[in-house]
């Protein structure tokens, strides 16, 4: 504890203060790329890519056109592209278009997944059981 001295990192070593999060409004576009660090919360439209070492969500309003790239992903709204997070969860009402791979999925009732889902850091299951040598 610092007296005379700010010590506003959090013990992740993010370097980031305690509830920090990027918010892209409804009724704002962007084209392009967002990499962040803190959290992320969608009620605009964006088209590119999404990098976060955090959670990623998109709201009820949101629409994503394109990749996400976090450690969790929640979709309120609509995503269409594909995800690579830890932990992907769709909403009651959120709409998920595209390829998911991730270590968790979790689908609420009314939610819609149309598309492919691969368990992050499997290998294929035809691969495993494959001859080794031809016949």
């Amino acid at each position: 504890m610092a007296i005379f001295t700010s010590d506003d990192k959090q013990p992740n070593g993010l370097g980031q203060k305690p509830g920090a999060a990027t918010i892209i409004a409804q009724g704002t576009k962007i084209k392009g790329e967002i990499n962040t660090d803190c959290h992320l919360h969608i009620d605009g439209e964006l088209e590119g890519s999404i990098r976060s070492k955090s959670t990623v969500m998109i709201g009820k309003s949101g629409f994503v056109n394109g990749e996400v790239y976090a450690n969790k992903l929640i979709v309120s709204g609509k995503l269409k592209g594909s995800t690579e997070s830890e932990s992907v969860e769709i909403a009651s009402l959120g709409r998920f278009e595209g390829v998911i791979t991730s270590t968790e999925l979790v689908i609420e009732k009314k939610g819609v997944f149309i598309g492919e889902s691969k368990i992050k850091g499997q290998t294929p299951l035809a691969s495993k059981n494959a001859p080794s040598k031809p016949l």
